[in-house]
């Protein structure tokens, strides 16, 4: 399990409650940057992960805005946080479309981001004429190391299966296994990734055993795992 913390912790209980035994080891930790909100006239909020809602510093006085959500996840932080969470996709991808669907004028949006991310959602709208005003209100902080649980548990050929939730996290799953001298090892398991995107490292690494959710999202991740590890 290589998410942050406080992800970890909630998908270890999921894994759990499947017969799985989860192996523990955060390769990002998730700190905020402590960046103001810039005022402004804002059609809609985006945000694309929890954290950007969670860690959004002086966000009260834009809750009355739409907030357009990449993730359930996103969302459901969102509206326990007061926002009002419309429009939700499990993806970049997914979710421009319908973006561009709404608003088909040029409009203004207020991105919750974070600091290292993909530039599909902020490119695709600037490309219809969207001015999108991203605050990098959290950063995600690469791990020095894989935990020793980890790497005695791949060591020994006991882990059976790895997930991986961003292309970050699995570049950096790479490198450190491969400082630990267990990279043959990991190659060994099954690497369950949230999308074709996430899996790219994967693939180029040439890692045998790679496989991809149906969907973007974690149950269709878990499913995915339970359908591979029998």
């Amino acid at each position: 399990m290589l998410r942050a913390a406080d992800d970890a912790a909630r998908t270890a209980q999921k894994l759990r409650a499947r017969q799985f035994e989860p192996v523990l080891s955060p390769v990002l930790e998730i700190v905020a940057t402590g960046a103001q909100l810039p005022q402004g006239a804002y059609d809609a909020a985006l945000a694309s992960s929890a954290k950007g809602v969670e860690l959004a510093k002086g966000a009260d006085a834009f809750k009355a805005l739409p907030l357009h959500a990449v993730g359930e996840r996103t969302a459901q932080a969102a509206r326990a946080l007061g926002w009002r969470a419309d429009i939700v996709a499990g993806n970049a991808e997914a979710i421009l479309p319908l973006l561009l669907a709404r608003y088909p004028r040029p409009a203004h949006f207020l991105y919750l981001a974070g600091r290292d991310r993909q530039p599909t959602l902020e490119a695709g709208l600037k490309a219809a004429g969207h001015l999108v005003a991203a605050v990098e209100v959290y950063e995600a902080r690469a791990a020095t190391a894989l935990s020793q649980a980890a790497v005695d548990a791949i060591a020994a050929g006991a882990v059976e299966a790895v997930l991986h939730y961003s292309r970050r996290s699995a570049d950096i799953f790479l490198a450190l296994a491969k400082a630990a001298g267990i990279i043959e090892k990991a190659r060994a398991a099954l690497h369950c990734a949230l999308s074709q995107e996430v899996a790219q490292p994967l693939v180029d690494a040439k890692i045998p055993n790679v496989g991809v959710a149906e969907r973007p999202d974690e149950e269709h991740l878990l499913e995915l795992l339970a359908r591979r590890v029998a």
